[in-house]
């Protein structure tokens, strides 16, 4: 069972942004279109961002019933996503974000064999 949700937009912000930023922070940024994103308030969304040195990611999980923030970093290795102050945020589906919170990629080869046994376990 997955704790991502199963409906809604995801973005991944391809901008760096401050692992020190909350939800409250992220919450102003998206509101206030600092993304990009254009984001209308009463469609639910997932925002997925990265620090500078991509060791951790925060996605932050927007409904009609509340806002939620969750923070993740990988047990070894860093996230390998692009990131760079003028690109543009990108849409993921569900199963890039599996795959990018699991191994840290969302294509390409696997950065650790658990990742895609777990992965293709979790699919079957």
């Amino acid at each position: 069972m997955s704790i991502l949700s199963a409906t809604g937009r995801i973005v991944m912000v391809l901008s760096p942004i401050n692992g020190r930023w909350g939800m409250h922070k992220l919450m102003a940024k998206l509101s206030t279109n600092e993304f990009g994103i254009n984001w209308d308030p009463t469609k639910e969304i997932t925002l997925v961002t990265f620090n500078r040195k991509r060791t951790l990611c925060k996605l932050l999980h927007v409904d009609q019933t509340g806002v939620d923030c969750t923070t993740r970093i990988l047990n070894q290795g860093r996230f390998k996503i692009m990131l760079d102050e003028n690109l543009v945020p990108r849409s993921l589906n569900r199963e890039q974000l599996e795959r990018l919170l699991t191994d840290g990629t969302i294509s390409g080869e696997y950065q650790h064999a658990v990742s895609k046994f777990l992965l293709e376990s979790h699919l079957s």
